[in-house]
């Protein structure tokens, strides 16, 4: 079975994913950064259950559930539903359920949050995961599953908040998150799905701080981690667990792009992300992104061409971002500058990954102001650069170029 995968967030690039700006109006609850199919799909299929009780030998369940995130991930939602569609009536109540469909919701509306009416259902929805999976724990105090329904919906619902500046609610979601996230490092072994989040955990617990010392207050709530830890735990859940596989790749994808900026080891999972879900337009972004940064344009122009011919703003931003950085790298600074003006124009949105591609874009526009002698301009572009994200490659083009 090929593995799943995902953004994001968004996935949840949205997801997906981990770039995202950090200034003081993101929170804590990065360092969790876990994206959301990863609680769909390690528990749905894992450890089915419905009102009776589990039901930890469920394979057609398991198959179909497979089938349905298999066809999330590649943005077929009318298949996904399809596979599952027998099912909605024995788990329509189902924390596992109740969260699939949110998860689906999120991926269909992206970016969500600017959709007031599908994101208030949105919300409701990740609530009753939280208080069915509560019922689930009480009535099987021993099975892992309500962990994870739990955990994932506190995570999710503390990145929200952080993003709407509720700092108080999002590390309150984020310690109710850690409770969860703790008895993972226990149950890793007999259930592989826990390295996941284990892995999660222990990288951002050092790098959330290191790249924002504001928020080091807030660190004193949570154990120590460990970034090579981290890292191993996320490379074996790549290769031992069912279903957060994807997930791992995605992380190890972003991780090494954003965090460590070695492009070797982010093509490598890049190329397996767009490989295996084609029609994922999110993963086409960091994919092509991924090739221009290893010199490889040619082969990111016709992923470029698509994005262009989209009609979401964070595609339109991120293909012209791309264009940019393509015509940049081939010594044509004026197609560059055009480009990334043109990018400007579709960054409207406040979700992370519009304030990434926003940073980015201001950055290479720094360097050739400052390539061009226009030092007041570049000085202008490296600090929004910086106010909209906190990427190495920002952070180090910057110190480069004095500022």
């Amino acid at each position: 079975m090929k593995f799943a995968v995902r953004y994001g967030n968004p996935g949840f690039v949205d997801l997906l994913w981990h770039p995202a700006k950090m200034n003081r109006k993101n929170q804590l609850t990065q360092i969790f950064k876990a994206t959301f199919f990863f609680g769909l799909t390690c528990f749905w299929v894992v450890f089915q259950c419905h009102s009776q009780g589990l039901l930890l030998d469920d394979k057609i369940a398991m198959d179909s559930m497979t089938k349905a995130v298999d066809h999330v991930y590649n943005f077929q939602f009318d298949k996904a539903n399809h596979s599952i569609s027998k099912f909605k009536t024995r788990y329509q109540n189902h924390p596992g359920f109740l969260l699939f469909n949110s998860i689906t919701q999120f991926w269909k509306s992206f970016p969500i949050s600017s959709k007031p009416k599908e994101y208030s259902v949105y919300l409701q929805n990740l609530n009753k995961v939280i208080a069915n999976g509560e019922k689930l724990a009480e009535k099987y105090p021993k099975s892992p599953e309500p962990t994870y329904y739990v955990m994932m919906a506190n995570l999710i619902l503390a990145r929200h908040h952080s993003e709407e500046g509720e700092y108080i609610k999002a590390v309150n979601e984020t310690r109710k998150a850690y409770s969860y996230i703790k008895k993972g490092f226990d149950l890793k072994t007999s259930y592989p799905e826990f390295y996941f989040s284990t892995g999660l955990y222990n990288y951002y617990r050092v790098a959330f701080p290191i790249n924002h010392p504001f928020y080091n207050s807030f660190t004193v709530f949570f154990p120590e981690g460990n970034k090579v830890s981290g890292i191993k735990d996320l490379e074996i859940a790549s290769q031992k667990s069912l279903f957060s596989k994807a997930e791992s790749y995605i992380f190890l994808t972003t991780i090494h792009m954003r965090d460590e900026y070695n492009m070797p080891l982010s093509l490598k999972y890049s190329t397996s992300l767009h490989e295996n879900y084609p029609g994922n337009w999110l993963f086409s972004i960091v994919y092509a992104e991924c090739l221009i940064e290893s010199k490889k344009g040619e082969a990111a122009e016709p992923l470029i061409n698509r994005l262009l011919g989209r009609n979401e703003a964070a595609a339109l931003l991120a293909g012209y971002y791309l264009k940019g950085l393509l015509e940049a790298q081939q010594g044509n600074s004026d197609g560059a500058k055009w480009a990334f003006q043109k990018a400007l124009l579709h960054g409207g949105g406040k979700d992370r990954l519009t304030k990434g591609f926003i940073g980015l874009t201001y950055n290479e526009l720094g360097k050739i102001a400052k390539e061009e002698g226009k030092l007041d301009w570049a000085k202008k572009y490296f600090k929004k650069a910086l106010d909209n994200c906190s990427y190495k490659k920002v952070k180090k083009d910057a110190k480069v170029a004095g500022y």
